[in-house]
């Protein structure tokens, strides 16, 4: 009988190695150690990680740059901004700058809504793109003229000229980054001397909150007070907006970007406000300016401590030159533009920092303390309208007391709101509106993919800038061919007589925005017919309704 045996295997050179005919056996007493998989990112995988994580950062650095704002603008509303005459630190801070950093920030936002590129004429996406705009604009100046309706407080409210920038921001979306940079340095000294000289030719007129009301019984006076001679005159203020659509295409990811803008609106903001210093003291712009409007040294620095509404007399051509807040001068315009530059690009440098150091301890620290602000800021559209409901129904609340307790529910339920929820309910509300208006964009097509022969790139921007002139042209016409209702020029005159008659129960004081006493005799002065009420002078709020995560 022959038997056959099999061959062994050769032994293995290391355990779990395979031989050419059978596997090396381990132990029975052995345990087998599971698989180790390693993700090791390509190039192309791993710059693709690096946009997902600069863009969420991005979006944060600009909702905490919104979060500022707002603080800001519930200080203005809330804090007695002049003392004795002369601005409280918290006025110097915020009577101004915090208007004008959401004036940039709308710009951002329509370039986050519109892909961050510039659109191109004849295409399906950049037709949704506009029409979106357009309701967006409709939604959010219809609840300001709510808020006007109701006449809470006496806070000027700002949504209704939001809105009205939402829509002049069409032919603005259809010009190059660099047009719209030139464009709103040429608006920053051509919209102040322009709306001078047309405010120049108006008859006296009562500063008035956008409503219903006036938008039934005196539609022109109602674009009047929108486009050149309320408390946020579109015009100069469509400077912001081109200002803000230029950074919102940049690269905000970028380190170099952020520390440019920092820096840069910095120098802009002491560049404006010593230019404007010079003019006045060594130039003899301020001896004009006593001379012709027939205050003292006194009363104009009473003046300066909360300024004019939203625009400035028109006495003498020195009052360009000033910076006064809300003056929307060309040095006013100039200097909040930097300092609106200057918070952005802090906020994103603060993104970068973070983003280089996640895993370390003040990292972590600093994403903490920033959070809660950032979740305030993408929601600002529900925060102000309930900050103008509750500072109306309170009045007579402590001006600190009144302020904390807004500040602290904003920071608080916006982080919880933002971790349970999301997107604010009025944000949800006006994006759902939007939505079911005009459907977005598909994300697959390219916002520049013409269904028609493109446009040609300087033809395109002469197009825009001319539609923007035409409406412009358009609203100063009506101005002028319609200066202000019967009703509102009896009004007028009748308070100006009352307020001739009556004597002030202190002489130089008035009452101002937050119901504490501010030293401005000027106000209610011959002196002064297109400013209105000079003492008031409160700063807006955001529509917040371009909350970060929209870009």
């Amino acid at each position: 009988m022959i038997t056959t045996v099999p061959p062994h295997p050769r032994t293995p050179t290391s355990a779990g190695a395979v031989t050419n005919r059978f596997p090396a056996m381990r132990p029975a007493s052995s345990s087998i150690d599971p698989p180790t998989v390693k993700l090791v990112l390509t190039r192309p995988l791993a710059a693709a990680a690096a946009v997902v994580t600069s863009s969420a950062s991005r979006v944060r650095g600009v909702d905490a740059a919104r979060g500022i704002a707002l603080l800001g603008m519930i200080a203005a509303h809330t804090l007695p901004l002049a003392e004795g005459g002369l601005p409280t630190m918290v006025g110097r801070l915020v009577n101004g700058p915090a208007a004008a950093l959401f004036g940039v920030l709308a710009g951002l936002s329509v370039a986050m809504l519109t892909g961050r590129r510039r659109l191109e004429l004849g295409t399906e996406p950049a037709r949704r793109y506009a029409l979106r705009l357009v309701v967006r604009g409709l939604a959010i100046g219809s609840l300001g003229l709510a808020l006007g309706q109701v006449a809470l407080g006496s806070i000027d409210v700002i949504l209704t000229y939001y809105g009205v920038l939402f829509v002049l921001a069409v032919p603005l979306v259809f010009l190059s980054t660099r047009v719209l940079v030139v464009l709103g340095a040429v608006l920053t000294v051509l919209a102040p001397v322009t709306g001078f000289l047309l405010r120049a030719q108006l008859p006296p007129t009562e500063l008035l909150d956008p409503s219903f009301t006036m938008l039934v019984t005196d539609p022109a006076g109602l674009l009047t007070t929108l486009m050149f001679t309320g408390a946020y005159p579109v015009w100069p203020w469509l400077a912001y907006l081109c200002i803000g659509l230029a950074v919102g295409r940049l690269r905000l990811d970028s380190t170099r970007v952020a520390a440019t803008l920092a820096g840069g609106g910095v120098l802009l903001a002491l560049v404006a406000s010593v230019a404007s210093s010079l003019i006045l003291q060594a130039a003899g712009g301020l001896e004009q300016l006593l001379a012709s409007s027939g205050l003292s040294p006194e009363e104009l620095a009473a003046l300066s401590a909360e300024g004019p509404n939203g625009v400035t007399p028109t006495t003498s051509w020195s009052w360009l030159a000033v910076t006064l807040p809300h003056s929307s001068t060309p040095f006013d315009l100039a200097r909040t533009i930097g300092t609106s530059l200057a918070v952005l690009g802090f906020m994103l440098l603060l993104d970068r920092l973070i983003a280089r150091s996640a895993s370390g301890t003040p990292a972590r620290v600093l994403s903490a303390a920033r959070s809660p602000l950032a979740a305030a800021g993408s929601m600002t559209l529900t925060f102000y309208v309930l900050h103008v409901v509750v500072s109306g129904l309170a009045p007579e609340s402590d001006p600190w007391v009144l302020f904390l307790v807004q500040v602290v529910a904003a920071l608080a339920v916006g982080a919880l709101w933002q971790r349970r929820v999301g997107r604010g309910p009025l944000e949800t509300g006006v994006a759902k509106l939007v939505d079911a208006v005009v459907a977005a964009p598909s994300r697959t097509t390219a916002p520049t993919t013409a269904v028609r022969p493109r446009v040609g790139s300087r033809l395109q921007s002469a197009l825009a800038v001319t539609v923007l002139v035409v409406v412009v042209a358009t609203g100063a016409g009506v101005a002028l061919a319609f200066p202000a209702s019967q009703d509102t020029a009896t009004v007028t005159s009748a308070e100006s007589d009352t307020s001739e008659e009556t004597p002030a129960e202190e002489p130089g004081a008035v009452e101002g925005a937050d119901g504490d006493t501010a030293g401005n005799p000027a106000a209610g002065e011959p002196a002064f017919p297109e400013s209105g009420d000079a003492a008031n002078a409160p700063e807006p709020g955001n529509d917040g309704a371009e909350s970060g995560d929209e870009g």
